[in-house]
């Protein structure tokens, strides 16, 4: 735990504290959340403590401060404090100093703080939220003064001038007065959601998506959880919430913690340079011209945004009538990656910030004003599922919320709707241990939707967790080896998987194969070998094997056939053929032998056969498979031709000397997986292999071939080490 994590947790428990004693409601909110659920404490690189409390404890847990408030510490609220600038109240100490960008202005003390974001209650009827949401925006805008919050063109022109001219004539105190009496008027017993203000903007959520609490441990306490948790963290982080980010995508806050010192000392050095009443004359009636601007700005991109829906819409129909096949073909076929490709451009603009609002913002009633491209049901229907088998499944869920929201569902839409509510009903049970629910919606889902990478994760979950006793052990071994046959890319699941031998033993002589096996344990180690006495038996394996010992005269399927269907199946299967005559070698050659053994001169050639197996399975190392658009079978490249992968334009990229290739990963996959072999993420958009590093000057990487990589300034530190440590391991 970090000295700020330590403070921080002090205040939290004080807090905690407090609220035991007297009743009061609170749940963990945020990363906070999270911790709780995956480390049971903080984040190792969070910065904060988030919870959200009801309006109505908040307002009790005020006045209970008057009085029980430890030494050094202090509310910040605008309740208590007019001059405070921010939306959301705190609790902090008063002795130690975190500067934030947003408190020059303000005369707010601030040291150390955790948020308290109030929970006001907010009746069923829209009508009624519509106007507390005017008022919350407005209210947040004049708290802050000195700040343009947003492009507010949802609020009313002359209702925002008419607050302006209040809080210019008859001040800050008796402006927000009147706009807290309007905003809490509700009783929170007759309402059935709450509104969480952050940013100005107000966040939905349903009353039993908080209440009645849970209660977990975090750093030895137990504290309030949300009583739906997954569903909260699925609304504000994903589906993949539960996913560890890769390292310098792990976000923390603008703040500067000063040791040892006090917010009053470091605040009294600058606010005589600020000139507060010239700013605050001057934002009024900029915020108000600010307003004017973003409504006609807004109209532009409305109608700049059907104009683009429909060709968007025509676009797609004409990439239809390009393809080869038709989209039923290609939905029976699952050629989810050649749709991927056809809905290239839908996805970027029906996606995109412009059509369905910022990502944050998915909350507010409950999309920030979408447009739709339009197009027929069968078509969206297959881009959603399309969304599904490319691992995004919270774009699909927002997706068919838009769609119900603007135009309508089909029973078919209804249904994997349901599904994808039964998905994360499945991530609520996991959180909470109760792993036989889980998996068995895992399982119905996979019955329905095979072959989906996001059900397979979620399943690989419990397949590893049974990993006791050779029986799972087995399971556990035929669900990876079918997950790398279908995604022979994916990281997720080799790592699981490891560095890891299985090989496959094919002979009507089962004490002859039971030789081979015990010579390949003793001198490799790390195998998995299997017998088959029957071809038809390995034929039907799902099992993918890295080499393959062929008896040449099994009765049933021979050892040329086998070879053949393994060469359709596995490119890069190695074949080792068994032979009882010399006659058959000419024929095997066409299926790219890897070796041969003679039954007569066994000693001699299994020896030689497991020395060149033992050499090649360490230079397997240097080489990696990925699947490429378009392609059913992967391609094989060697890690030092591989200059590095670039995401350009939502897509993924393999880099050569002298060519590129677009690949089925993401960044965050391949970070995972090669970093072992010397791969170093340097960019949000860039992996880059370190052999082609020359060097590092400023903000950029320069590589061999003089091409230059821009380098992020947050990983920069990160970057040099790692190159440096492995340039020190190769000598």
């Amino acid at each position: 735990m970090t000295e700020k994590q330590e403070l921080l947790l002090q205040l939290f428990r004080e807090v905690d504290a407090i609220c035991k004693k007297h009743n009061l409601r609170y749940v963990m909110a945020g990363g906070t959340l999270i911790g709780v659920l995956r480390n049971e404490g903080f984040i190792p690189w969070d910065d904060d403590v988030d919870i959200y409390m009801p309006k109505s404890d908040w307002d009790k847990f005020v006045e209970i401060c008057k009085t029980e408030i430890p030494q050094n510490r202090a509310l910040y609220c605008s309740d208590v404090d007019r001059t405070y600038t921010n939306g959301f109240p705190r609790y902090g100490g008063t002795d130690s100093c975190a500067i934030h960008k947003h408190q020059i202005i303000g005369d707010d003390k601030a040291g150390e703080i955790i948020d308290v974001l109030t929970l006001d209650p907010i009746p069923d009827d829209d009508r009624e939220y519509e106007k507390y949401r005017t008022h919350m925006m407005i209210y947040t805008d004049l708290l802050n003064i000195s700040m343009v919050v947003g492009a507010r063109w949802e609020i009313p022109a002359f209702q925002y001038l008419y607050w302006l001219f209040r809080y210019k004539f008859f001040g800050k105190d008796r402006t927000l007065k009147k706009l807290e009496k309007i905003m809490f008027s509700y009783k929170e017993e007759e309402c059935s959601r709450y509104a969480m203000r952050w940013g100005g903007c107000p966040f939905l959520f349903d009353k039993n998506m908080m209440f009645p609490v849970k209660y977990m441990d975090f750093e030895g306490e137990k504290v309030m959880i949300p009583h739906r948790t997954s569903d909260y963290l699925i609304w504000h982080y994903g589906d993949e919430w539960s996913y560890i980010p890769p390292h310098g995508e792990r976000e923390s806050h603008e703040s500067i913690y000063v040791p040892g010192a006090s917010y009053q000392e470091i605040r009294d050095e600058y606010m005589p340079r600020i000139d507060k009443n010239r700013i605050r004359r001057q934002m009024t009636f900029r915020k108000f011209y600010c307003l004017l601007m973003a409504k006609g700005d807004h109209k532009l991109d409305k109608k700049r945004n059907r104009i683009r829906a429909g060709v968007i819409a025509k676009d797609l129909g004409a990439r239809f009538l390009r393809s080869e096949k038709s989209l039923e073909t290609l939905l029976l076929e699952k050629r989810y990656d050649v749709l991927n490709e056809i809905f290239d451009s839908y996805y970027r603009t029906q996606l995109s910030v412009e059509f369905i609002g910022r990502e944050d913002y998915k909350g507010i009633q409950p999309f920030y004003h979408p447009t739709l491209v339009p197009v027929e049901d069968a078509v969206f229907q297959a881009a959603m599922l399309t969304l599904i088998y490319t691992e995004r499944v919270g774009k699909a869920w927002r997706m068919y919320e838009v769609r119900r929201k603007l135009d309508h569902l089909t029973p078919e839409m209804e249904q994997t709707v349901e599904d994808i509510r039964l998905f994360r009903k499945a991530a609520t049970h996991y959180e909470f241990r109760e792993m036989k629910e889980a998996e068995t919606i895992v399982d119905d889902l996979l019955k329905k939707y095979p072959d989906a990478p996001g059900f397979l994760k979620f399943k690989c979950r419990f397949v590893m967790e049974r990993l006791e006793g050779p029986q799972n052990a087995s399971e556990a071994e035929k669900f990876l080896s079918y997950c790398l046959r279908v995604f022979p890319q994916d990281g997720y699941f080799m790592k699981y998987k490891g560095v890891h031998m299985n090989i496959a033993i094919c002979d009507i002589d089962k004490e002859f194969a039971s030789i081979i096996k015990l010579k390949i344990e003793e001198k490799l180690g790390s195998v998995d070998v299997d017998i088959y006495t029957d071809s038809k038996l390995l034929m039907q394996s799902d099992k993918v094997y890295d080499c393959v010992f062929l008896y040449m005269d099994m009765p049933d399927i021979n050892g040329i056939d086998m070879a053949r269907c393994i060469r359709e199946k596995y490119t890069f299967t190695k074949m080792i053929f068994i032979l009882s005559k010399l006659d058959a070698v000419v024929e095997v050659m066409k299926y790219n032998p890897y070796r041969f053994i003679r039954k007569e001169h066994l000693e001699e050639d299994i020896k030689e056969v497991i020395a060149v197996l033992k050499e090649k399975s360490e230079e397997e190392l240097q080489y990696i498979n990925f699947k490429i658009l378009g392609e059913r079978k992967p391609l094989r490249f060697n890690i030092k031709d591989i200059v590095m992968f670039e995401v350009f334009r939502h897509e993924l990229k393999i880099k050569l000397e002298d060519k590129e290739v677009r690949i089925k990963a993401t960044l965050e996959i391949l970070e995972k997986t090669l970093e072992a072999k010397g791969f170093i993420r340097v960019h949000k958009s860039y992996i880059v292999n370190y052999l082609w590093i020359e060097d590092i000057i400023r903000n950029e990487v320069i590589l061999n071939n003089g091409q230059r990589v821009p380098l992020s300034r947050q990983k920069k530190q990160m970057v040099i080490q790692r190159l440096n440590s492995l340039r020190s391991n190769k000598n």
